[in-house]
């Protein structure tokens, strides 16, 4: 039996267990479903009133594309579909946006009425996800909708430098965007390892900093003008005065003299703040990238200056000494004013990673916080705009679900808790140095008018383990449970009713265009040729180990490499997904099951069998082949988890718990996994911790505890 079919049958189970609300992803403000559907046999007939053209004839016109797309429509003419805007907007494209929509499905046809064009658009990206996908014509079910988003910064940061993304890599990650309302791609263009966006004012940074992969201006004016017809506001990165190594080696004559005790100092170099070659260069190249984006707010950077990047510069110290500046924090400030003066000139107003709050600023300047929690509260507090990133950091390599409990607002949420703190001492002083800053303390929660102050979020993708050909699975399904966090009321909590949406709408962003799951069968493909269906049946069981445990090249530098090979990034663990739709449908199954209720039964049982008798198949394909043969342990270990789940499932069904030495050998399978998913269950604590085989975690363990726990239940 064949894996799609699988998933046919826990679709099947499932639609018949679920609510009979439409799928939605972010959820709704307010919804009322009504009885009955408009059926859909053609294309909408559109008239658009009060709304600016050509921005929403265009977006219009997707939308009819992507409903062919979706469903099979068998004539020219279909429901009415009325699109007015309340007022064009001044503010459209700015945090100012009227974003508020209504939406009405009657017999009659579809009727949006929009505050503006942004709403105008969310409206659209309601409509098509409740046109839905399948091989007959849609039934939209009859609703009325009332929606705005809760926050007006909706993000996600791509690195660029890392891994180049080619332009239409990132353009299919904007027509996602749109079509789960999210509004903010923050644009990671340079650092240590590329410059990646044409200067002509300094040619020497395409042609020394970027390998021979950038944007040119032309390019970049592209995406911006196509974001913004999606509703997307491009907010550029250029990070200063760290990660400046692709610069400085294009313009060597601006960097400080690192501190070579520090290696670590010496990866991450930083621009001279006593030279004033550094600010009129800084000023130039200002002048030239601030003009190809549009947007209010320009990303400075800011972060992870050493002591080690500045502290041992002769010309450094003696300019600290002249201008009364006593500390590293002092020179990071008084550098950053003169680049802050210089983007207001320039008509931006700044917005930098925490650090740069660590010294008084001016109100207007935004603050993205992203090493823990607490800073929140310290940037609110300073009166200044927030972005918040911390705990949404999708290189992590964290669930959906881990990502979704998240609350901007929440200043505990992310960071090292006492307990950590206690168990890092006993495993390692350099750990306990390290985690120390991230330290979570007691911080009285915002008050309603201080998390005003917080103006959304972002999830940030750092590309260090990301390639072009892989963006799409990091970035996605994940991205969409961020988009709902940031856009639906706090009280919107179910994870597992969150899986359920999103495996839907991720399905709906594959057939629109999304490369996750064709990438991910090239990359099993490559691994092994003609044999492929072998290993991506392990890949939708197991996910890449978390927290930058996979990133060898990290770890070489922390035991004293230099310079380490750079790591390809072509094994399972690399075509591995965070979240497989097999293991969310297990999961859910698995709940049931756990409650008494079989419908799924059947098709837990196949999805597990097929795990279970995928070993022999994928040992028989490893020989001989190094990036294979490491995944062993991991695709025995998938089979007997799996074969776990089945015999709990036998048992729940036959009301008969598990014999006792059943039991107990059950019980160590599941409890060697659990290890080794927890290895990399934290941050920082991965680089003391043995890591499983391959780099890879068993992901079904999760639901298959849970069945065994039912079945060894006494009842």
């Amino acid at each position: 039996m064949k894996l799609r079919l699988f998933a046919a049958l826990f679709a099947l189970a499932c639609a018949g267990s679920a609510a009979a609300e439409p799928v939605l992803l972010p959820k709704p403000r307010s919804m009322i479903v009504d009885a009955g559907s408009l059926p859909m046999t053609g294309v909408f007939k559109a008239r658009i009133t009060g709304c600016p053209q050509p921005l929403i004839g265009k977006a219009v016109a997707r939308l009819q594309a992507d409903a062919a797309r979706l469903r099979t429509l068998r004539s020219k003419a279909g429901p009415a579909l009325a699109i007015r805007c309340a007022a064009k907007d001044a503010g459209y494209l700015t945090l100012a946006a009227k974003e508020a929509y209504r939406l009405a499905v009657t017999a009659e046809g579809v009727k949006i009425e929009a505050d503006g064009p942004a709403g105008a658009l969310h409206g659209l990206a309601t409509l098509r996800q409740l046109i839905g996908t399948g091989a007959g014509a849609a039934a939209i079910p009859f609703v009325h909708i009332d929606d705005s988003p809760r926050f007006p910064w909706r993000g996600v940061m791509i690195d660029t430098s890392r891994h180049f993304m080619s332009v239409a890599t990132v353009k299919r990650q904007i027509d996602a965007m749109e079509r789960v309302k999210l509004d903010v791609l923050h644009f990671h263009l340079s650092d240590n390892e590329g410059f990646r966006i044409e200067s002509k004012r300094y040619p020497k940074l395409t042609q020394i900093a970027t390998h021979g992969q950038f944007y040119t201006q032309d390019q970049i004016k592209d995406l911006v003008a196509y974001a913004a017809e999606r509703g997307v506001r491009i907010v550029p990165e250029i990070d200063v005065p760290a990660h400046t190594a692709a610069i400085l080696k294009a313009y060597p004559e601006l960097a400080a003299a690192t501190d070579p005790a520090q290696p670590l100092a010496a990866a991450n170099p930083a621009l001279n703040p006593a030279s004033e070659a550094t600010y009129s260069f800084l000023e130039g190249l200002l002048g030239e990238m601030t003009a190809l984006f549009p947007d209010r707010y320009f990303h400075i950077g800011g972060d992870e200056v050493s002591d080690g990047a500045w502290m041992k510069d002769p010309a450094i110290t003696a300019y600290m000494a002249a201008h009364g500046l006593k500390t590293r924090v002092e020179l990071e400030a008084a550098f950053h004013k003169r680049a802050r003066d210089m983007l207001t000139r320039l008509g931006k107003t700044e917005i930098g990673w925490d650090e740069i709050a660590a010294a008084p600023l001016p109100k207007d300047v935004a603050v993205e916080v992203w090493r823990f929690s607490n800073p929140i509260a310290d940037a609110v507090r300073a009166g200044h705009p927030t972005v918040v990133s911390s705990g949404y950091y999708l290189d992590h390599l964290e669930t959906a679900a881990e990502h979704y409990a998240v609350d901007p607002a929440d200043l505990q949420a992310d960071g090292f808790t006492p307990d950590e703190m206690a168990r890092a001492q006993t495993m390692s002083p350099l750990l306990t140095n390290i985690a120390r800053p991230l330290a979570l303390k007691p911080v009285a929660p915002l008050t309603p008018e201080e998390e005003k102050l917080i103006l959304g979020g972002e999830g940030p993708i750092w590309a260090e383990l990301v390639t072009d050909e892989m963006l799409d699975q990091r970035l996605w399904p994940r991205a969409g449970a961020l988009a709902e966090r940031f856009w639906s009321d706090r009280s919107v909590r179910d994870p597992a009713d969150m899986q359920r949406r999103l495996a839907v709408v991720q399905t709906q962003l594959e057939v629109l265009g999304l490369q996750d799951l064709v990438n991910r069968a090239r990359m099993a493909e490559r691994l092994a040729p003609g044999q492929a269906k072998t290993v991506l049946t392990l890949l939708s069981a197991v996910s890449p180990t978390r927290h930058f445990a996979h990133n060898h090249t990290t770890f070489a530098m922390l035991h004293g490499v230099t310079h380490p090979p750079e790591q390809i990034l072509t094994t399972p663990a690399d075509a591995a997904p965070t979240d497989a739709p097999e293991v969310w449908r297990l999961e859910a199954g698995a709940a049931r099951a756990a409650r008494g209720e079989f419908a799924e039964a059947a098709a837990m049982r196949a999805q597990l069998s097929a795990w279970a008798e995928n070993d022999p198949a994928f040992a028989a394909i490893a020989q001989g082949k190094p990036d294979l043969e490491a995944a062993l342990p991991a695709s025995a270990e998938v089979a007997a988890v799996a074969r776990v789940g089945l015999a709990a499932l036998d048992a729940l069904q036959a009301r008969t718990p598990l014999p006792a030495d059943q039991a107990a050998h059950d019980a160590a399978i599941l409890e060697k996994a659990e290890k080794e998913a927890a290895a990399s269950a934290r941050p920082l604590f991965v680089f003391v911790t043995p890591q499983p085989p391959g780099d890879l975690i068993v992901s079904i363990t999760p639901a298959v505890r849970r069945l065994y726990d039912a079945a060894t239940t006494a009842r």
